[in-house]
Formats: structure tokens, C-alpha cells, sequence
């Protein structure tokens, strides 16, 4: 059962919406310093000393309702398809998945001076960017995803797209270099799970279901780093393989009339994927193909089974590096009595992509609710909604990214209808929540206890940084 458990995590995984949880930013969660390093999550003279999510993990949970793809395939082949596309895509749409599910993580206070503070996490993250043709996905298109995510098919034609799953294993510091000033760093392991990418520049079909048979035309160049038989199981989902690494580095300052400034670079980092990776390409020129199989297997499996045919013939195995999806951050905030707005910018470093978000807060004790409307590059609007229950000792949060998303997706479900023209719908809620333990960490003129205040000639960790540039008297 465990087994079973961690591998449908890992496929759900590949298919939540694209997000960064924004209207956690600037709360002083458990998340939020491990998401932006240079955050601070302890209070003094309230928060104890030792955080955690105590294995609980902060999830991102996605319904995904598939239309009627699979009569969309075989109307294809029956009736047949032709056109050529070269270069630029005639009705071009983008794809973006991100997940990030912490499984683990512990935060603990550790000296009363520069209040610094350090904590480990274990994290699996899956990355997902598609570029494909409209008139395509409503058919072919996403039937082929939705087994692209564990059995790779190399039958999705002229796109351009690439999956990633990997664990992040890290460590971050962060401490304040004046009264102001915050820095923070996050250095992580990588280990790789699974890898693909497919790039066609050009491709035509024309399919003929009486025969059996398709002529078709593609170049094209993929990669790939997946089990045996393309297979996931326990096994082959635990890290310590296809090594690599990440830093992350953060900064937040306050100005003297309240405004909060924070920026980071997240996630700086490659993969090496092992010797057992295939490379390899498509140098096809309308070559026609016999569809073969059993006599009761659908055309869409004999199809999918001959293209990945057609890609072995080309293909070697051998090391390749990639980068992950790194970011750039910056937020802006101020607080009015119980109202919080942040305005938060985000831009990929190794894609076109960006995002701003503008979150509006209303805290009453305890309590917070969130509003989230956003608009990315892809220009697409969303709206998200956050509730929040937050002592400095305890906090529990439920949102969703994608308020209208889960809206229809969810009236669907309750109407039995199917995506049909769409090709899917998809819903989109997180949750998660933190505890903390041990001795309260106390100001030093109320302290009964304070873990480091005894060390008082200790020097800033990044003042002995920056004071390699300094002058020597």
C-alpha cells in the first residue's frame, strides 16, 4: 500500500495547476521560510523553539476530468487528418504544470543574536511545459498526455515540450544582517525521478483507417530518463540517483515608514541524468507506416505502439544535463491595520514566463482570508482564495489557485459532463499545516531560557562573508 500511495502522489502530482501558493508570502509560515530563504518563521516570546510539519505534507491536490479523447483519436484515424505545419504553430497554446509537495521539513531557532534560524526539508517537485497546436490537443493531444506523465509516447506531433519529476533535498540559513536587512540562502541535493522531452519542428499525417496505415512526415529530437518499460514502482521513485544541485539565495528589507521589500532567486540548479537516459531523434520524410496488432486492440494503441518504434531506430543511451525550473521573485507590501495588500512579480529564468499577482489579506486574530487575482505571460487570468488559522505556534491552511477552474470543474463532476470540447477540466485545492515544540524562545529581558544567548562575541554568518571585501586596518 505504501507503494501503491507514494506512486499515485507522484502521478497526481504531474497533473496540479501551475502555481506558486502566493497568498502564503510574506505570512511567516513554515512554508514561507522555506520557500523564500531569507524569511523568518519564530516570534519572540511566543513561538517555540522547534517547527515542523511532522510528516503531514503540504499538498497540492488536483482533479483532473478527462473528455471523451479516446473517440476523438479514432474519429481521426477513421476520417483522417492532413496538414502541414512548419515552423511557427497556426493556433499556438501553452501547457504549464508545477507542483512542489514538501513530504518533510523541520525548522529550528537557533541563536537570540542576528535571530537566526535553520531548518532541513525533503521535497518532490514535478515540471511540466507543453507548446502545442490547438487544432491537435482536442484530439490526439490529450489522450497522449494523460499517459505522457508515466509511460512517455512519442507520438504527440508538432510540439514543442518537456516533463520533469525530481526530489530536492535542502538546507537553509537565514539570519538578519542589521535591523532592517534579512538574508537568507537554501542549498539543495537533487536526485532526479523521471525526464522527457520532445521537440518537433515540423510534422504531417494523413491516416487511413481502412488499410491500417498512415504516411507521415517529422523531425524531431527527444530525450528521456524513465524506468524500464516506462513503469513506474516504489523503487524507481526513491532519490539518490541522476544526481544534481540548487542554491537559492534571499533578501528582505523594511524601510522606516513600514514597507516590507523581499527578492529571491529560487532554485538555481541542474540535473544529471544517468548513462541509462535516451537520446535520440525523428528524421522521417512521408514515410508510410502499417498500423499492426491485434485484431480487437484499438487503432490509437497500435498507433502510439508503431511511432515508438520508429523513435528506437534512432536512439542511444548516454548522460545528459538539464536545468530546473528556476525564478526570480520580488514582493512589495505594507500593512494597514487588518489589511495586507502584496504585490508579487515572478519571472523563469530559462523561459519567457512570468506571472504578477496582487494579494489582498483581511487578518482578524487569528484568522486570514485571502483573495489572489493573477495574470501571467501566457495571458491568462486566474483567481485564487486562502483561509488561514495561524497562532505562533500552530498554523492550518486551505486555498486554491484557480477559484474559477475549480468552480466548473467541480459543477461538472456534480453533472456527470465531460470536457468534450476542451479536452479536460482541472480543479485545484492545497492544504497544509505546522506545529511547534520545545522551549519558547524568549526576548532576552523576559528570558527565563534562549537557546545562543550566552554566545556573545559570535559574528554574523554573512557579515564573515562580506567581510572578505572589507579593508584590513
Amino acid at each position: 500500500m505504501r507503494a501503491r500511495l507514494v506512486t499515485l502522489i507522484l502521478i497526481i502530482s504531474s497533473f496540479s495547476a501551475y502555481s506558486q501558493q502566493y497568498a502564503l508570502f510574506n505570512t511567516k509560515t513554515l512554508f514561507d521560510s522555506f520557500e523564500n530563504p531569507a524569511q523568518k518563521s519564530f516570534v519572540l516570546d511566543s513561538s517555540r523553539q522547534f517547527a515542523s510539519n511532522f510528516l503531514i505534507p503540504y499538498l497540492d491536490i488536483s482533479s483532473l476530468s478527462k473528455g471523451n479523447s479516446n473517440l476523438a483519436i479514432r474519429n481521426l484515424i477513421k476520417q483522417g487528418y492532413s496538414q502541414n505545419r512548419v515552423g511557427e504553430f497556426e493556433n499556438p497554446q501553452t501547457l504549464r504544470e508545477n507542483v512542489n509537495i514538501y513530504l518533510m521539513n523541520i525548522r529550528l531557532f537557533k541563536y537570540h543574536k542576528f535571530h537566526s534560524e535553520m531548518g532541513f526539508s525533503w521535497q518532490i517537485k514535478s515540471e511540466t511545459t507543453i507548446d502545442y497546436d490547438e487544432n491537435i490537443s482536442k484530439g490526439l493531444f490529450y489522450d497522449t498526455f494523460s499517459k505522457f506523465v508515466t509511460i512517455p509516447k512519442i507520438n504527440i506531433f508538432n510540439n514543442n515540450g518537456r516533463l520533469q519529476s525530481y526530489h530536492q533535498i535542502s538546507f537553509t540559513y537565514r539570519e538578519n544582517y542589521n535591523k532592517r536587512w534579512a538574508l537568507g540562502t537554501k542549498v539543495s541535493l537533487l536526485s532526479g525521478i523521471g525526464y522527457a522531452e520532445f521537440n518537433a519542428n515540423k510534422s504531417s499525417v494523413s491516416i487511413s483507417g481502412q488499410n491500417n496505415s498512415m504516411d507521415i512526415a517529422m523531425a524531431a529530437t527527444y530525450r528521456l530518463n524513465y524506468p524500464e518499460e516506462g513503469v513506474f514502482n516504489f523503487k524507481n521513485t526513491l532519490p539518490f540517483r541522476n544526481f544534481g544541485a540548487a542554491i537559492s539565495l534571499g533578501t528582505t528589507y523594511t524601510t522606516k515608514s513600514g514597507i516590507f521589500l523581499m527578492a529571491n532567486l529560487k532554485d538555481l540548479g541542474f540535473i544529471r541524468w544517468g548513462k541509462t537516459s535516451y537520446t535520440g531523434y525523428f528524421d522521417i520524410d512521408k514515410t508510410n507506416v502499417q498500423l499492426v496488432g491485434n485484431a480487437n486492440e484499438q487503432q490509437d494503441a497500435k498507433l502510439q505502439r508503431t511511432l515508438e518504434s520508429l523513435a528506437k531506430e534512432n536512439t542511444e543511451r548516454k548522460r545528459f544535463i538539464t536545468p530546473i525550473n528556476s525564478r526570480a521573485d520580488f514582493l512589495i507590501s505594507k500593512t494597514f491595520g487588518p489589511y495586507t495588500p502584496n504585490l508579487i512579480i515572478t519571472k523563469n529564468i530559462f523561459d519567457k514566463f512570468g506571472e504578477a499577482a496582487f494579494v489582498n489579506t483581511i487578518k482578524t486574530g487569528n484568522i486570514s482570508f485571502s483573495a489572489i487575482p493573477s495574470y501571467n505571460t501566457d495571458k491568462n487570468f486566474r483567481l485564487g482564495i486562502q483561509g488561514m488559522y495561524q497562532t505562533p505556534n500552530f498554523e492550518m491552511f486551505l486555498g486554491t489557485n484557480d477559484l474559477i477552474q475549480t468552480y466548473y470543474a467541480s459543477k461538472d463532476i456534480i453533472n456527470n459532463n465531460t470536457a468534450v470540447e476542451t479536452g479536460y477540466n482541472r480543479g485545484s485545492v492545497y492544504l497544509g499545516m505546522a506545529f511547534k515544540i520545545g522551549y519558547v524562545v524568549e526576548h532576552p529581558m523576559n528570558m527565563s531560557w534562549m537557546p545562543g544567548i550566552d554566545d556573545k562575541d559570535r559574528k554574523s554568518f554573512f557579515s564573515k562573508i562580506f567581510g572578505i571585501f572589507k579593508k584590513k586596518k
